[in-house]
């Protein structure tokens, strides 16, 4: 038995193998009108076309060459033999040659000069669609197929499915947008945060919005150290008491250079002797020389200048001299 399947468009009969088949789960494209189609679902087997056996004839002698130079009494004597003595004795009856066999029938099928081609996974998908709704045949699809596949033509439904597509290509963009905003919002917060500082000092009309906020989490708003943008204008190191000459004062004013507000930086004082040795030395924060109830947070103002009065006990050391500079404060 031969294993064939037939094209659904043009009808044709295949021979087929089971590998064949098996390539794409059964879908193969037609060789003559290049229709994919499933060829599991038209599989069906016809009987193998008898091959006639061929009979044995009776041999035939052919006859002999005549020589060159013989004669054409000799030759017609040989053709023709003597008649027998005996008639009814020499003669032996010859039987009829059989008759010829049949000739076979034609095959069932007749195998076309096409082949079948397993087919892709893109043309699989096309197919597995055309299956569950075949289109009807006509004599303009089959000119239309003759020279290559028709072009897609929308459905109702494949509009609804571009239509339910787009809203979900929306909704992502909108959960991506949300997602983006919410993220830059918290860096936003984290900058704000981090950098609240500089943004006071810079801004000045914001710190008191940016205090509330601190207050709300517990956090203080420290402007920035900048000692290097903060110069030394005058400085005086003298006894003004003669009663208690190891009481001396220190004064000194400073002036801030920055655009911004700045924090009040930490005093560095050193003692000398007549040889410019080092007597003693002392950082003072803001909070040591700083007015009893002025907040160490306040900072000097842009392009603003400020008077520092310390007094020093410096016992027996008689100092002779001083250095005073100015170095980052510690933050409360």
């Amino acid at each position: 038995m031969a294993i064939v399947t037939r094209c659904p468009a043009c009808d044709t009969v295949f021979r087929v193998v089971p590998a064949q088949l098996q390539a794409r789960h059964g879908m193969v494209r037609c060789g003559r009108c290049l229709t994919v189609f499933n060829g599991f679902n038209t599989l069906t087997t016809e009987p193998e076309p008898a091959v006639p056996a061929t009979a044995p004839g009776p041999a035939v002698e052919e006859p002999d060459a005549v020589e060159h130079g013989e004669t054409a009494a000799a030759a017609s004597a040989i053709a023709e033999p003597a008649e027998p003595a005996n008639p009814a004795a020499d003669a032996i009856p010859v039987s009829e040659p059989a008759p010829a066999a049949p000739a076979p029938p034609p095959p069932a099928f007749a195998a076309p000069p096409f082949k079948l081609e397993a087919v892709s996974a893109t043309e699989l998908a096309a197919a597995a669609g055309a299956e569950t709704d075949p289109p009807a045949r006509s004599h303009a699809a089959e000119e239309v197929r003759d020279f290559g596949p028709a072009p897609e033509q929308l459905t109702l439904e494949d509009h609804l499915f571009l239509e339910d597509n787009r809203e979900a290509r929306a909704r992502k963009a909108r959960w991506w947008a949300a997602g983006a905003a919410l993220a830059l919002a918290l860096l936003a917060s984290q900058a704000v945060y981090f950098y609240r500082g500089e943004i006071a000092g810079h801004y000045p009309p914001l710190r008191p919005p940016l205090a509330r906020l601190c207050a709300g989490i517990g956090c203080v708003i420290k402007l920035p150290q900048r000692p290097e943008l903060i110069a030394i204008e005058a400085s005086d190191l003298q006894a003004t008491d003669p009663a208690r000459p190891a009481v001396i004062q220190l004064t000194a004013t400073v002036r801030n250079h920055a655009s911004y507000d700045v924090g009040f930086p930490a005093l560095d004082l050193v003692l000398t002797n007549s040889r410019d040795h080092t007597l003693a030395r002392r950082i003072f924060q803001p909070r040591e020389y700083l007015e009893p109830g002025r907040d160490a947070l306040a900072g000097i103002p842009a392009r603003g200048e400020m008077t520092i009065s310390l007094d020093l006990d410096t016992t027996d050391l008689n100092p002779a001299g001083f250095r005073l500079d100015l170095m980052a404060a510690q933050q409360p």
